[in-house]
């Protein structure tokens, strides 16, 4: 495995020392760094943070790390510099890196130059150690990941729509450290302004402009308190046009910060509202609630906002998250929900303190086509609970039987909620009740099948099956157990069937024991299931 296991917290020099954590990504991500950071941190590692020089200011403002690097500009194309001046800067880079005496280090991007800078350094990796090709060097089979990174590749490239995982979540594990996060505690400052975010990095992710004039008209109305508008330097002139529409209580200071100043905007907000998770995660990481609009290709489940309480407003329609960032769409409809006014009532609601189970119960029946999620802290990461109740998918019980698994495979923890508790939070009502009625196969003959698809393939790699044979019947299985699909993704495409045997039989044996106790429910809950969606995500 590329990746550290979990394991109790020791002392001395086997723990203590340098970790490089490189960290090659947006502000976004560089965020949803803080929980792994901090997790080394309490192991005893002095973790040094390695970003891109774009986000070293943001990184050093937000002080994410005691000691933050920049890579140098010998990868920088924009430099007009000849080759051998930047091949010189490179190794005397490595050089210096390597006289520090790292222990270890963890590249959490899936990309070349950090995985190469790794491997030159001659320490243990954790995380990516390898780039992961579709297809590998001349149509060879891909050189396999293995343990979170196979995992993520994985989510990011076939079951994403199913992924309940958290990134934050994902990147602790790669550096060994799963369990509860530490979080800042939370604030309340119902006298702070709301912060609505007016766009993103991409302009897929932005309301219309009407319905974010309606939605601060409301707010004046329903909320009565200042509206603080925010953005990047291109949302200037719509903020300048809302400003102006809105009347009075309405400021706006889009693209008139930098990330220093932005933080001290949000860590003052009553509730920041946003379509980009950049912000949101910036508020989470200060501790203030946050209300997330999801719709395009961000995915809650992954990145929204890493904190108790957290709320996301997320579409239902079926094709959500889309692929890319719903460039090829024809209508882009999941941004006309929800209503601006109803969503003024939910901000005002989390502004005086209402938490999300509250604001579900008051305001389910306004938010068609739209569910309101709330996080919540667990020993297995940050989970999500529905408070709009809706009937349960296949889909969806795949998930949660899914993010059991991963749970337990990669992490070897059993520190879990209850399986009733995690349908519940997929459903958003306890008395939701699962029954047959689902349109095609029984359900509980499909979750039969599941645990008898997943039980033959323990038993293909028990007893080693190699070569041809053993592809046949790894197509054998897509073909006859097509909803064990998502684990034959992870543990074969990706991992190559080569993954550590032991966890892989421990976890397997708790999904068949828990797909069964699934289809004997019956009646500890009342409602129907709707037709699967399989089709959808078929990747093998």
């Amino acid at each position: 495995m590329n990746c550290w296991r979990a394991r109790p917290a020791r002392t001395g020099s086997d723990v203590a020392g340098k970790c490089l954590v490189i960290q090659e990504a947006r502000l976004g991500d560089l965020i949803q760094s803080a929980p792994l950071i901090d997790a080394l941190k309490k192991e005893g590692h002095r973790p040094v943070l390695l970003v891109r020089p774009g986000i070293a200011v943001a990184a050093r403002s937000l002080s994410l790390a005691d000691d933050i690097r920049t890579w140098p500009g010998f990868g920088d194309p924009g430099e007009d510099r000849p080759l051998a001046g930047r091949l010189s800067e490179a190794r005397a880079f490595v050089g210096a890196l390597r006289r520090e005496g790292f222990g270890r280090a963890v590249v959490l991007n899936h990309h070349g130059t950090g995985i190469m800078l790794a491997r030159l350094l001659g320490i243990p990796v954790a995380g990516f150690d390898r780039v992961f090709d579709r297809t590998g060097d001349g149509g060879s089979p891909p050189t396999p990941l293995s343990g979170w990174p196979g995992y993520l590749v994985a989510s990011s490239r076939g079951i994403r729509g199913l992924n309940r995982v958290h990134l934050s979540d994902m990147w602790r594990g790669f550096g060994g450290v799963p369990g509860a996060a530490s979080l800042p505690p939370p604030s309340h400052n119902p006298a702070g302004p709301v912060v609505v975010v007016l766009g993103g990095r991409s302009p897929y992710r932005r309301w219309e402009p009407e319905s974010i004039l309606a939605l601060v008209r409301n707010l004046r109305r329903i909320d009565g308190g200042e509206i603080i508008l925010s953005g990047s330097p291109e949302d200037a002139p719509l903020g300048d046009l809302l400003e102006r529409e809105a009347g009075g209580g309405v400021r706006n200071m889009a693209g008139k910060t930098g990330i220093e100043g932005l933080s001290r905007l949000l860590s003052e907000a009553g509730v920041v509202v946003s379509p980009d998770t950049a912000p949101l995660h910036l508020a989470a990481l200060r501790g203030v609630p946050t209300v997330g609009l999801f719709f395009a290709s961000a995915l809650f489940f992954e990145t929204g906002a890493y904190r108790d309480g957290a709320l996301s407003l997320v579409t239902t329609m079926e094709c959500y998250p889309c692929a890319g960032e719903g460039a090829d769409c024809p209508h882009r409809s999941c941004r006309n929900a929800p209503d601006p006014e109803v969503l003024a009532c939910l901000i005002a609601g989390v502004r005086r303190g209402e938490n999300g189970r509250t604001l579900g119960e008051a305001y389910s029946r306004r938010l068609p086509g739209v569910e309101l999620w709330e996080a919540g802290l667990s020993e297995s990461g940050l989970l999500q609970a529905l408070r709009t109740p809706r009937a349960l998918t296949r889909e969806r019980i795949l998930a949660r039987l899914m993010r059991r698994f991963q749970w337990r495979y990669l992490a070897m923890s059993e520190d879990l909620p209850t399986l009733e508790s995690e349908l519940e939070m997929e459903s958003g009502d306890p008395s939701l009740a699962l029954s047959d009625d689902s349109g095609n196969l029984p359900l509980s003959l499909w979750l039969q099948r599941l645990g008898e698809g997943v039980a033959l393939y323990v038993r293909l790699r028990e007893q080693g099956v190699e070569g041809t044979h053993r592809d046949k019947m790894i197509d054998r299985l897509a073909s006859d157990f097509p909803m064990m699909w998502p684990l034959l993704h992870h543990l074969e495409w990706v991992e190559g069937g080569e993954g550590p045997l032991s966890p892989l039989v421990s976890a397997s044996r708790a999904l068949v024991q828990e797909a069964s106790k699934i289809s004997n429910l019956g009646g500890r809950f009342a409602g129907t299931i709707a037709t699967n969606k399989e089709w959808v995500h078929v990747a093998i």
